[in-house]
């Protein structure tokens, strides 16, 4: 693993929106769901330099123009109308030498496409070989924006990017194409090779990596027939088909001015909901919860007290739990209580009824503890098992706040928000996939006897910095920090 690439791991545990329910989001309801990636309203010249915008604006038009267009025999687009959807679109050499070689829809592959997206996303239908608009396809004709997120949507999760090629796996790139908007967003601003993105898609969806022509697959079907028609991207290939074939993208300005991040999507607030002209001492309305995890069986002690608010997500409880106590977010984890099991849904869950678990979406801390005294249990890892007691220490409802407009704010603030703060611990916590508690007694043996056979073996994996004892207060601090909505 290259520097590079190590750095970009680094940083997806500490940035929140690589936060697997952000994630989720990105990866399987971008343009379906409000999430991260906002899809901005433009100029009508900028939607007119989409080349598959142009393009099926165009077939819809032609269409509501002729109010029936009649198909061909074989049902194919006319010539003429062939001709003009090419026209619309990015050029290939082949046919910009000699037109009259584009004799039929099917003879290059951006004029189907262009009729797929406008006829799976609902805004044209055919009938009696021949095509009609539709009132979705009126519709969305007066709003370029409309249309615009039409053929997102439609292209993202209708229509099959292993439609026009013959590589092995069907989902390959389609399958988290928010991911690569994403990657792009961020790093798209000076030219890189396209194994860049490939690489860090692959490292969030390992399906279809191992595949021969795995990262050419990426840069076809997600740079080159999904960013590049749509104007985001520049697509420099060169050396094609060779064995020293390179291709370099990076994104163009259309990119920023249709979308956006929202690098403070779903973050942690807190409002005490305190009336204007509050002083310090105010009782709010919705307290703070000063909670103590432990991870049991641990010896000596492995723990951390912390504050949330009270009507904090579970799923970010989640996420508060993962930073103060150290985990890496990698396996799949619930809450405990009464013998009910309590976690979150993943869409490609499919054996999630098998289980009986319940989905906590929309639950809060309250929802589980309430009263001084009440504990869950939080399990991470179900292999590992690894087991923590979360208690709640008090629940504090004198808060020193000042009222401002639009909400509370810190009476001083200071390098981590009041509302969301670790306080005291004791121990880093085990090294994933060690074997549970058990495993990790074992391995602590062997750290404190360096003439155990498995002492250097063990060392090599964990590293040498590997201390049981090491916890930084500041560093979790500063890591929840970025986990909040911005405050002065």
């Amino acid at each position: 693993m290259d520097t590079e690439m190590k750095e970009y791991i680094d940083t997806t545990l500490s940035d929140w929106l690589y936060q697997p329910h952000i994630q989720e989001l990105i990866e399987n309801k971008t343009f379906l769901e409000d999430g991260p990636i906002v899809l901005k309203r433009a100029d009508d010249e900028d939607y007119m330099q989409i080349p598959l915008f142009r393009q099926v604006a165009y077939l819809c038009e032609t269409v509501r123009a002729a109010k029936t267009l009649k198909l061909t025999a074989t049902g194919n687009l006319p010539r003429a109308l062939v001709h003009g959807i090419y026209r619309l679109g990015i050029p290939e050499h082949y046919f910009e030498e000699n037109i009259a070689r584009l004799r039929k829809e099917t003879d290059w592959y951006t004029v189907p496409l262009t009729r797929n997206l406008a006829e799976m996303g609902g805004l044209i239908k055919k009938r009696s070989n021949a095509l009609t608009l539709t009132k979705e396809g009126e519709r969305v004709l007066k709003d370029k924006h409309l249309l615009l997120k039409s053929i997102l949507v439609t292209f993202g999760y209708k229509f099959s990017w292993a439609y026009f090629d013959l590589f092995e796996n069907r989902w390959l790139g389609q399958r988290g194409f928010g991911l690569s908007l994403f990657l792009m967003a961020d790093y798209g601003n000076e030219p890189r090779d396209s194994r860049f993105y490939s690489e860090r898609y692959f490292y969030h969806n390992s399906h279809g990596s191992s595949d021969k022509y795995a990262h050419l697959c990426y840069a076809v079907r997600t740079l080159q027939r999904f960013m590049q028609n749509l104007g985001l991207i520049t697509y420099d290939e060169r050396h094609r088909f060779g064995e020293q074939e390179q291709i370099t993208v990076a994104k163009t300005p259309l990119f920023d001015k249709l979308l956006a991040i929202d690098r403070n999507f779903g973050k942690i607030s807190y409002r005490a909901e305190a009336e204007a002209g509050a002083v310090p001492g105010v009782e709010a309305d919705v307290p703070l919860f000063r909670l103590r995890i432990s991870l049991n069986g641990a010896q000596p002690a492995i723990w951390r007290e912390f504050v949330v608010p009270s009507d904090l997500s579970l799923v970010n409880l989640h996420v508060v739990i993962q930073t103060v106590m150290g985990w890496t977010n990698s396996h799949l984890h619930m809450f405990q209580k009464n013998g009910v099991e309590y976690t979150f849904r993943y869409q490609s869950d499919d054996s999630w009824d098998e289980w009986g678990y319940v989905d906590y979406s929309g639950m809060k801390v309250s929802d589980l503890i309430a009263d001084c005294g009440d504990s869950v249990v939080y399990l991470y890892d179900f292999g590992d098992g690894w087991k923590h007691t979360v208690e709640l220490l008090e629940v504090i409802k004198d808060i020193p706040i000042r009222a401002e407009a639009g909400g509370v704010a810190p009476a001083a603030a200071g390098d981590t928000p009041f509302f969301l703060k670790c306080l005291a611990g004791e121990r880093r916590c085990p090294a994933e996939d060690s074997g549970g508690i058990h495993g990790y007694h074992e391995i602590l043996k062997i750290l404190r006897n360096p003439a155990h056979s498995e002492y250097k073996d063990t060392l090599v994996w964990l590293g040498d910095n590997f201390d049981p004892n090491y916890f930084n207060l500041r560093e979790v601090n500063n890591t929840l920090a970025g986990y909040c909505v911005a405050y002065t």
